[in-house]
This record gives structure tokens, C-alpha cells and sequence, in this order.
């Protein structure tokens, strides 16, 4: 892992060096700008290529999947955002096939006049229960209902007296208001209500079928779509970036602006590439694993063992992360102190390993052996081993 760390470094440098020299404050908010512009646009380009394959929410809405998982009896049952939509269904290709379908067909249940006329009478009656309730709350908080009763046989008390009389008033229309509706002829018994029942009872075991694979198999077909758009961007700006630093390294003449712009698109690239990937396994293994886990405990009714599992995992988690952070601390301090005291015997022309007074012009230590000399990557002239930069060229190697 700290290996990988160190090599982020260098990628470091190909992001915010020109060359060897670091870029400059109005440059670097240049690139933040076109940054922000790339990444904006690889993700609308990336939104583009997966609404291609619309979300389970989108292809079975909810007010589509409740008809075929509870068939609807009244009224409101046919009510709803989608169904008041007076686009036709074929202007909206994100719903599957049988939810265009069940959508006509309650488009034709919803043009019965009678369905209007009953529909307009049920909301006038429920908008006057409505007041009746408030008002009623609002007379019972004012008096107590059952002292005014008795006081309002009193004389001299008309303002009691007519309380209760509209208390009696309200009560009185409530119950002619629910005979009303118990009066309205039922959404059962209108015209197009039995092509109704008989779609979804000939669909639902198919749709409900259909709407779990489409569950599962969504994620992977719009992981492939967002490959689609940005797999030919990676490769392009991946070749432009090795390319440049291919010749960077070999110490040819290179455009340092083509390798530190295609590293920056070629990191932005990465970013959705890894949250789809991430996104995918943990469709795949996690969610299934611990849903068929949450559904084995709750069924064995030790449910609460997943508090001690989650316990288990966050001490885990957090216990290594400390672990690895300071056994990486005590090695770079050991590291740092250890390659000081051998920079320090060197400066004393003292062998590096056992320490005696040397010649560090010859290849090896005559007392224990060891080579004193490597070749420098930079200039490929050999210069003393542990040492931090070249005694030639200069370079830090």
C-alpha cells in the first residue's frame, strides 16, 4: 500500500510540475477551471449514456408496480402524477412495456364520464368533511361538550346555546356526508374497470418476474454504457500521457503541457470508472450477502447479532488503519535516522557498514567488502551509494 503511496508522488509532479519547476498560482487555477469543465462534462456525457438504461425506479415506477402488486379498488387508487400526465406513453420510452400498456388502460377507465362526475363528488364531500373536523376540533377546544349540554338548557346563555346547536349542526352533516359516500357508485363498477382486472391479473406473476431481473441486470448494462463513453477518452489521453513521459524519461524533448493536461483528463476519467466499479461489486456481493444475512437472522430471530457484527467490523476497520499508519511512522523515522547516520559516515569517509575510514574513490570497502558506488539514472555516471543526489549532474536520486 505505501508503495503505491510513494508512486502517487511522481503522478503528483506530472500533475503540478512544468518540467522540473512547479507550475505557477495562475496556472494551477487554470487547470482547477478546466478541471471542473472536463469533469462537468464526463459526467454529463456519462448520465447521457446510462439514462440509455433507465433506473428500476424510472422503467417500474411505483405507481405502476402497486396495480400489480395490490390490484387498486377505489378512486384515488387511479390518481397520480404519472397518470395526469397528458404526454401519450410512447413520449415516454423510460417505462417498460407493460406499464405503457396498464397506463392506457387506465387512461380509458379515467375518460368514463361517470369516473369524473363520482371522482368530483368524492373530493366535494371529503373537502367538507374536512371542515366539519376543524371546525369541530375548534368547538371542542373552545367548550367542554360535556358541560354545555346541560348549560346551554339554562336561559341567558345564547352564545352556549348556539354552540351547541352548530355542534349538533356538524355532526349531523358528517353523517349525511358518509351516507353520500357510501352512496357513490365504486370504481369497481364502472365500464373499463374489468379490462383493468383482467390485464393485471394476466400479467402480474410476468411483471413481477420481469421487474426483479431488470433490478439485478440494470447496474451491468449501465456499467457498460458509461464504458462506452468513457473508455475512448482513457485510452487517448492515456496514450497522450505515456507517450509524454515516455520521453520524459528517456531526456527527449517533450511538450510538458500535453502530459500534465492528459494526466489531469486521465485522473478525472478514472473517477466515475472506479465509483461504477465500486457501485457494481457491491450490488453483486455485499448488498445480496447481507440481505440474504439480515433475512437468515431475522427468519432464526437473532437479529440483533448484526449490531455485534457491525461492532465487530468498525473496531476491525479502525484498528488496522491505526496499525498500518504507525508501523509507517516508526518505519519512515527509522528509515530517515538510519539513512542520516550512513550520509553522516560518508561525509567522514567512513565505510557505511562497519564504519572504518575508507577511500570511497575505490569500488569496495576493504574491511567488509561492500560495493560503495551506483550508476545514477539521471546521467548514468557512477557516483557513492546513500547519498541523496549525484555528485555529477546534480540530479536527486
Amino acid at each position: 500500500m505505501w508503495k503505491w503511496l510513494e508512486k502517487s508522488r511522481g503522478i503528483k509532479n506530472d500533475l503540478l510540475n512544468f518540467k522540473d519547476e512547479p507550475l505557477s498560482s495562475l496556472s494551477v487555477v487554470l487547470l482547477i477551471i478546466l478541471d471542473i469543465f472536463i469533469f462537468t462534462n464526463v459526467m454529463i456525457g456519462v448520465n447521457g449514456e446510462t439514462a440509455k438504461v433507465p433506473k428500476p425506479a424510472y422503467y417500474y415506477p411505483s405507481e405502476c408496480s402497486r396495480h400489480f402488486n395490490d390490484l387498486q379498488t377505489n378512486y384515488k387508487g387511479f390518481e397520480s402524477s404519472s397518470y395526469r400526465n397528458t404526454y401519450a406513453s410512447h413520449l415516454r420510452p423510460h417505462l417498460s412495456q407493460q406499464c405503457q400498456e396498464l397506463e392506457k388502460i387506465i387512461k380509458g377507465l379515467r375518460s368514463d364520464e361517470a369516473y369524473t362526475l363520482n371522482l368530483k363528488s368524492l373530493y366535494t364531500i371529503q373537502s367538507r368533511q374536512k371542515q366539519n373536523k376543524a371546525r369541530l376540533e375548534q368547538l371542542t377546544t373552545q367548550y367542554n361538550t360535556r358541560l354545555f349540554e346541560s348549560i346551554a338548557q339554562m336561559p341567558n346563555n345564547k352564545k352556549l346555546h348556539d354552540a351547541k346547536g352548530e355542534y349538533d349542526a356538524l355532526n349531523l352533516d358528517n353523517a349525511n356526508l358518509e351516507k353520500e359516500l357510501k352512496a357513490l357508485p365504486s370504481v369497481t363498477a364502472l365500464a373499463g374497470y374489468k379490462a383493468y382486472e383482467a390485464y393485471i391479473e394476466s400479467n402480474k406473476a410476468s411483471f413481477i418476474q420481469a421487474e426483479k431481473s431488470y433490478a439485478f441486470w440494470q447496474p451491468f448494462k449501465a456499467y457498460g454504457h458509461m464504458l462506452i463513453f468513457i473508455l475512448p477518452l482513457l485510452l487517448l489521453f492515456g496514450f497522450l500521457y505515456r507517450w509524454s513521459k515516455g520521453k520524459e524519461l528517456r531526456q527527449e524533448n517533450y511538450n510538458p503541457v500535453v502530459k500534465i493536461i492528459s494526466a489531469h483528463i486521465g485522473l478525472i476519467l478514472v473517477l466515475p470508472l472506479v465509483w461504477y466499479t465500486l457501485s457494481l461489486l457491491y450490488h453483486v456481493l455485499p448488498k445480496t450477502i447481507l440481505k440474504n444475512l439480515v433475512e437468515f437472522l431475522v427468519e432464526i430471530g437473532l437479529i440483533s447479532l448484526l449490531n455485534y457484527l457491525a461492532i465487530f467490523l468498525v473496531v476491525l476497520f479502525f484498528g488496522g488503519l491505526i496499525y498500518f499508519i504507525q508501523k509507517r511512522t516508526h518505519r519512515q523515522k527509522q528509515t530517515v535516522s538510519y539513512s542520516k547516520n550512513r550520509q553522516k559516515l560518508i561525509s567522514w569517509s567512513q565505510c557505511f557498514e562497519c564504519e572504518y575510514k575508507i577511500d570511497y574513490a575505490k569500488a569496495h570497502c576493504p574491511f567488509c567488502g561492500v560495493g560503495l558506488h551506483e550508476v545514477c539514472s539521471a546521467c548514468q555516471k557512477e557516483t557513492n551509494l546513500h547519498e541523496r543526489f549525484c555528485s555529477h549532474c546534480g540530479k536527486e536520486k
